[in-house]
């Protein structure tokens, strides 16, 4: 059986195409490469956090079901649930779905976001902007800054102006992670997977297991438990 899983971000959609438990393509697409993709008649299920381009997918894929909080069988112990990010909620259950009920999971993309996941209960954590927004702003507010694109880079100092700026913006986003990921093992008093996922992941992914299609495997198997979607 085919099967569509689409992840609608504030910045790109991305699309994983599987045949049973195989996936067959992955797709990233900004919003306006998406508005020109041909309708496919394939059953699906999304999760979004841009409502406004809900109308959009489903004009695209008519068959695509989207997930809703309530269909994810999660714990929450955040003190406003009614607020917490449905993708945020999705990553939690996938993260304790494949690996385990103590986990640091990092999702690095526009939002570049750390959350703790403790005997399988979701309790929050701390979001700040991601690496490329952080390279626009930085371009957008000086004149001598062009924007630059983030990329891994293995240095101690910077010696050119990509250098200083895309490491600048990388050390310290590695910076402010470790800290929290070592406060929380110290507070907690345990061993917790560091799980990293996300369209920037690949920059972090020294700091634990890095997973690109994990919102992508929790879609699937929520589907395929068929719980009430």
């Amino acid at each position: 059986m085919k099967l569509i899983t689409i992840d609608i971000g504030n910045s790109t959609v991305d699309l994983v195409l599987w045949e049973g438990n195989q996936r067959k393509w992955f797709k990233k697409l900004s919003h306006k490469e998406f508005e020109r993709l041909e309708p496919m008649n394939i059953c699906g299920i999304a999760v979004s956090v841009k409502p406004s381009f809900n109308e959009t997918l489903l004009k695209r894929f008519p068959k695509v079901r989207f997930l809703e909080k309530e269909h994810i069988p999660v714990e929450i112990a955040y003190k406003t649930s009614h607020t917490l990010g449905i993708d945020r909620v999705l990553l939690a259950f996938s993260a304790v779905e494949f690996y385990g009920k103590d986990v640091i999971l990092i999702s690095a993309g526009t939002a570049l976001v750390i959350d703790l996941i403790f005997e399988g209960n979701f309790y929050g954590g701390f979001i700040t902007l991601g690496v490329s927004k952080k390279l626009k702003a930085l371009s957008e507010m000086t004149e001598g800054i062009p924007e630059f694109l983030p990329k891994k880079l293995n240095l101690s100092i910077g010696r050119s102006t990509e250098e200083c700026v895309v490491g600048g913006v990388i050390k310290e986003s590695e910076v402010f992670l470790k800290e929290v990921i070592d406060n929380w093992k110290k507070e907690y008093k345990r061993d917790f997977k560091v799980v990293i996922t996300g369209g920037e992941g690949e920059l972090f992914e020294d700091l634990g297991v890095y997973d690109k299609f994990l919102i992508h495997k929790g879609l699937k198997r929520l589907f395929d438990a068929n719980l009430g979607i």
